[in-house]
């Protein structure tokens, strides 16, 4: 029997519907499908797998100068799932696991948009602003962690409170009545919710739980939580009045667990003490911790969230929900202050605000359609619609098997020819080594089973979970000179400004640094009777301590034949992880030779 021609096309149009959102979360999917290592990567994979195999080292590791001072590692199970990731399907494994998280926190802002009754204009806009939003900050590091625990949290929020209906314009009557001396309809203020479905809350301290121990993100989801609740529990008050006790006390119950949840990390109390002496301290010379700069073209999809933030406001005839709009704005103050938080308003307005900005876009004639995109147009405009769906899924798809099989070492960032010379001719010692690159030096040239020589370095990125404040500002004296209070943080306390200290403290025997740090460029071409350059490309240069490399009676005499001092451009990527065949004890070798 043969089916109705507008049974068909209903059908067709509902299928060709799917597929353009299936095509916008796979776009999405490549926004946020960036693959380039991170600086500190090879560090979490390290201290997990020595985590691992010997159990959480009390005090720093790998560096001369903080030995014996105590290493908060609070990023553990990060670092686990990292070493672990990494030890079973290598870089490709990453990138897929870190693909499948940005699938989750994509899809849950797509499930949003449907319940909250989102067209799918509104639902692709929304999808797509989320995605590239958290592109730039969707990297292989515990950060990761808190993104995705931060949108299984807002989820399970949402699941519990569904069908909570008070909103900001039954609090505007509700005061507006008490104001008058008036008493409004009690059915107006009606809460409908379940108490089975707010059980659902007691995953929270489980959550809690695997987050503090996976990334510091955890303060400001718990911030989040305590503000939805407490808010949740004034609108209980203006409804319930005495009645609602037993929701106060439910809600006090979880802070108390969720709170309490925090403490059940390998340090105690001691780490929330750290925490607190951590936070206050400005950070600076770490870009996330700056304010937004608006200027860089990266910023833009966190403006048009901004700006989808206050189109929600203003023209949105949708009932709001207020506590939900008053955690936004905080978590907005939030990311104004810090960049790393723009990440969090980032999800939360994907989650809490697909209804508002279709009721708003609505207003304006935007996508006024709610069932289909594809049914409004004839047999013509689907043929295209369809056309346009193969090649997106086709580019889409080309796209994401490229950057999910090679997780890149980009060689214009990283020293890779730097270490590949250092591994070739088997250096050891001490180095002071450019911050962002210490981690990455460790890995490929550190100590390592089956070697016990290698490299220690001075600082690493680590920052304050190992090192105090007078070690860092020490080695910044030295890599980023006398900046600008807004580039870098310096206490008083740490004593007097010295870029050659950090040549000094330790005895260190080689410096490795990043060429356009030209605070370190000048105080080692000031120190060259003492220091003398090894190696030098574009991008890098590799100092070695005269005493150690350019006497020829030294075990460690590198010939001016060993040395490589060139201009030669650092273009293109290499594999991960860039590290190469370490030449054992080679230094004592060439010296024989020659």
């Amino acid at each position: 029997m043969t089916q109705p021609s507008s049974t068909k096309e209903s059908f067709l149009a509902r299928y060709l519907d799917r597929a353009v959102l299936v095509v916008v979360v796979m776009a999405g999917l490549v926004a946020m499908s960036l693959n380039v290592a991170d600086p500190d990567l090879w560090g979490h994979i390290q201290y997990g797998h020595d985590a691992l195999q010997s159990g959480l080292p009390a005090t720093t590791t790998y560096s001369y100068l903080a030995e014996g001072y105590p290493w908060i590692n609070h990023e553990i199970v990060a670092e686990f799932t990292l070493a672990l990731v990494n030890d079973t399907g290598g870089g490709t494994l990453l990138l897929v696991s870190k693909a499948l998280a940005a699938l989750f926190v994509l899809l849950c802002v797509v499930r949003a948009c449907r319940k909250q009754g989102a067209g799918l204009v509104v639902t692709a806009v929304l999808t797509l602003l989320v995605a590239v939003g958290l592109g730039n900050h969707w990297s292989l590091r515990p950060q990761l962690f808190s993104y995705v625990f931060f949108t299984l949290m807002l989820v399970i929020i949402d699941e519990a409170f569904q069908g909570w209906d008070f909103s900001y314009e039954l609090l505007l009557r509700k005061v507006t009545a008490y104001l008058r001396g008036t008493t409004p309809p009690s059915e107006s203020f009606t809460l409908h919710y379940s108490g089975l479905r707010l059980r659902l809350l007691w995953l929270l301290p489980f959550l809690m739980i695997a987050w503090t121990n996976a990334h510091g993100g955890f303060l400001a989801g718990l911030c989040v939580l305590i503000a939805i609740l407490c808010l949740r529990s004034v609108e209980a008050i203006l409804v319930k009045g005495r009645a609602a006790q037993g929701l106060l006390l439910r809600f006090g119950l979880m802070i108390v667990a969720s709170c309490t949840a925090t403490f059940l990390n390998p340090y105690g109390p001691g780490f929330h003490r750290w925490l607190y002496d951590d936070l206050k301290v400005p950070r600076p010379e770490i870009v996330e911790w700056r304010a937004p700069d608006f200027s860089d073209p990266q910023m833009y999809p966190f403006l048009l969230l901004i700006a989808v933030f206050a189109i929600c406001l203003a023209l949105s005839p949708a009932r709001r929900d207020w506590a939900k709009q008053i955690v936004l704005a905080l978590v907005l103050w939030q990311a104004m202050s810090h960049l790393r938080h723009a990440s969090f308003f980032t999800i939360a307005v994907g989650l809490w605000l697909p209804g508002l900005f279709q009721a708003a876009c609505a207003r304006i004639g935007i996508g006024r359609d709610q069932t289909s995109m594809a049914g409004s147009m004839n047999r013509f405009g689907r043929a295209a619609l369809a056309c346009g769906v193969a090649i997106a899924l086709l580019i889409c798809s080309t796209q994401l098997a490229t950057r999910l099989t090679n997780l890149r070492v980009q060689k214009h960032v990283f020293p890779v020819s730097a270490v590949q010379y250092i591994s070739e001719q088997g250096l050891t010692g001490r180095m002071v080594c450019t911050f962002n690159w210490a981690q990455y030096v460790l890995a490929a040239v550190g100590p390592a089973p089956g070697r016990t020589d290698g490299i220690l370095v001075q600082v690493d990125g680590r920052c304050r979970t190992s090192y105090s404040q007078e070690m860092l500002d020490m080695h910044f004296d030295f890599i980023l000179g006398p900046a600008h209070p807004d580039q870098r943080f310096r206490d008083p306390a740490s004593g007097p400004y010295d870029p050659a200290r950090s040549l000094k403290e330790g005895h260190p025997d080689l410096v490795l640094i990043h060429r356009s740090q030209e605070p370190s460029v000048d105080v080692m071409h000031a120190h060259r009777d003492q220091w003398t350059l090894l190696y030098q490309d574009e991008l890098a240069q590799l100092w070695g301590r005269k005493a150690r490399y350019d006497l020829p009676t030294s075990p460690y005499y590198l010939a001016e034949n060993r040395r490589s001092i060139t201009e030669t451009k650092q273009q293109g990527d290499h594999p991960w992880p860039a590290i190469f065949p370490y030449r054992k004890n080679s230094s004592t070798q060439l010296a024989s030779d020659e």
